[in-house]
């Protein structure tokens, strides 16, 4: 799916510049793939590249000894504690769904007025999600706003 994506603003791209110029492209059907590759796998390392460096994210709680982990390419979110005594440190699970529907999605949460609830968004499609963290199982869950 994100390779058609890619390669249909490839050909939009490639169409864009010889329409500025003034001229119709010459269809040479070589030369023409060469350049959609090159230019598909220039747009794959950038992706890559901005998605490996900012793939994780923290969030605070009020909680001082607990966060949340939010994978920002799939929604996936671990409640996290850290502590001074190593056997109160740890990770639970909220989420472990895979909610991205493409290739490219992108992450957020945002803290609510209650110290225990965020809500979890879809930058790419505006999906939303109702996330709340505990100490407890049954304190913890996520179910999607529709």
């Amino acid at each position: 799916m994100k390779k058609i994506v890619l390669l249909t603003l490839a050909l939009f791209y490639a169409f864009g510049i010889s329409a500025q110029i003034g001229h119709s492209p010459n269809i040479d059907s070589d030369s023409t793939s060469s350049y959609i590759t090159a230019l598909l796998e220039d747009i794959d390392m950038k992706i890559h590249k901005v998605d490996a460096n900012n793939r994780y994210k923290f969030y605070p709680t009020e909680n001082m000894y607990n966060f949340l982990k939010l994978d920002t390419q799939t929604g996936r979110i671990e409640q996290v504690q850290w502590s001074l005594d190593t056997d109160k440190e740890g990770s639970i699970i909220i989420n472990n769904e895979d909610l991205s529907w493409i290739s490219g999605s992108l992450f957020e949460l945002y803290p609510t007025q209650n110290i225990y609830q965020f809500l979890l968004l879809d930058k790419s499609n505006g999906r939303t999600w109702h996330v709340q963290w505990g100490m407890e199982d049954n304190k913890r869950w996520m179910r999607r706003i529709y």
